[in-house]
């Protein structure tokens, strides 16, 4: 196979959309969701300019409810299409940035932004090789679907939606993840860990705990609020603890007491050994504080059952295969409020082998056990697409050929993308071997010629995929 793509994407062009797509924040806020905007403005800010982009460059759209999109590439009575799936949606843009995430920021070569590589980086890779196929005039067979989701980062819901009101695709991509081509992917569980409340009435109480803004990223900030006649007393032999142990912290007097914020470091949920939890930190340091039971019980919960177990041990759901690797757990979300209780919400990880529903009965055991109780329990099957897959070994043979590579091996993952969605899909890029994946953190960065280089890949895998035999 040869190169057959010979346009190449407009370096010019492609910093302008992706600058003017940065700069919409396009978190999810279901608190301004409404009919058309499922997610609340900002994701569907993001998904029109994506559309308007593809009318703009003469191409077929469709606005699916606000849910999703798509932008459409080829002979329009094709029976079958190709999808590619990109999503426009991000996660916050917590900690402490060199620059404001939401401007694109260059500095050479690399690009900096919350959604650089995860994904309106790459989803506008695969727009400009959409715009590269189109320019070339390649016959193909099928047609060219570049699908716009706008709530991948927080369940997904857009794309069950779309698999409700669109036909499913012959084979395809997500460009969410890692070259070369991802072909399993861990199922998932997320739980709710429920702490019952109490009203308290000691020398020193929780008033307030509060880490994390999603459960698919390792949190790098908490706080705690106490209060109390001895708040202050307590607070300060906190203090202690957070300096002998290296943590960034500040303290200061509220009006409800005593406030302690740490610092850590953000990550990949599905990577939570490369991150710093910081309710991990903080509970660390309250937990000789004589709080009530229930207060006790919670500070107990995220500084000794949870810190730091990664692998889930004292879970008892540990697991390992030849395939994935490791069960991982993150807890990415902390929250108490004095008399009401509190919870720990996790996200687990679970390779491919693992049997999910033991996984899962066996974690609600253990959370009993130590008396509490499981809330928000949802399972999310593996993906696993056997290498020998002719949709497969295009994309292998087409990044080889670009790349002037051979026999390159083929990767698998915690992290979850859209082509659990797919009958038949891949992840496929856009972050290169040997560059670090910086998505879900503070400072996020790729590199342009990355993406540049990624959508010439991803043009030359259209182009083979939109001929692809049945």
């Amino acid at each position: 196979m040869t190169e057959k793509v010979k346009v190449r994407p407009n370096k010019e062009d492609f910093l302008k959309d992706l600058s003017a797509l940065i700069a919409i924040k396009s978190t999810k806020e279901s608190s301004e969701a409404k009919d058309g905007a499922p997610f609340g403005p900002g994701p569907l800010a993001a998904l029109n300019h994506m559309l308007e982009l593809g009318k703009r460059d003469g191409f077929r759209t469709k606005n699916l409810l606000g849910y999703a999109g798509y932008i459409e590439y080829g002979p329009e009575d094709a029976e079958d299409y190709i999808a590619v799936l990109g999503h426009v949606d991000v996660v916050p843009a917590t900690g402490n940035w060199s620059h404001d995430p939401f401007t694109l920021h260059q500095e050479g070569d690399t690009l900096y932004a919350r959604g650089a590589i995860d994904d309106k980086g790459p989803t506008l890779a695969a727009y400009h090789a959409l715009k590269s196929l189109k320019a070339s005039g390649l016959p193909i067979r099928h047609r060219i679907r570049l699908v716009i989701g706008t709530d991948e980062e927080s369940g997904c819901e857009c794309l069950i939606k779309y698999n409700e009101l669109e036909p499913m695709s012959l084979f395809g991509f997500a460009p969410d993840a890692e070259f070369p081509l991802i072909f399993a992917e861990k199922g998932r569980i997320f739980a709710r860990i429920d702490v019952p409340g109490e009203k308290a009435t000691g020398a020193v109480q929780l008033t307030e705990f509060t880490s994390g803004e999603r459960v698919n990223m390792v949190p790098d900030h908490a706080y705690a609020v106490l209060s109390g006649a001895e708040a202050e007393k307590w607070a300060n032999e906190a203090k202690q603890k957070l300096n002998d142990q290296g943590t960034p912290f500040s303290a200061e007097k509220t009006a409800g007491g005593v406030k302690l914020t740490v610092k850590g470091k953000s990550a990949h949920g599905s990577q939570p050994a490369d991150g710093i939890n910081a309710a991990f930190l903080l509970a660390s340091a309250l937990r000789e504080i004589p709080f009530a039971p229930s207060e006790k019980a919670f500070i107990s919960l995220l500084a000794e059952t949870l810190n730091r177990d990664f692998s889930g041990e004292r879970l008892h759901v540990a697991f390992s295969d030849d395939i994935s690797g490791d069960l991982t757990v993150n807890a990415g979300l902390s929250r108490y409020k004095g008399g009401q209780g509190g919870s720990v919400s996790l996200d687990l990880r679970c390779p491919i082998k693992a049997d999910l529903e033991q996984t899962a009965e066996t974690l609600t055991q253990t959370v009993e056990g130590l008396g509490f109780k499981i809330g928000g329990l949802e399972k999310s099957k593996p993906l696993y697409m056997d290498p020998k897959l002719p949709g497969v070994q295009i994309l292998k043979r087409v990044y080889e050929e670009h790349m002037g590579l051979k026999d390159v091996t083929l990767l698998t993952s915690g992290g979850g993308t859209y082509a659990q969605y797919l009958d038949a899909g891949v992840a496929f890029g856009a972050c290169m071997p040997g560059y670090p994946y910086t998505g879900h953190q503070v400072d996020e960065h790729v590199r342009l010629h990355d993406l540049l280089k990624a959508s010439e890949i991803y043009a030359d895998a259209m182009y083979e995929l939109g001929n692809l035999e049945k």
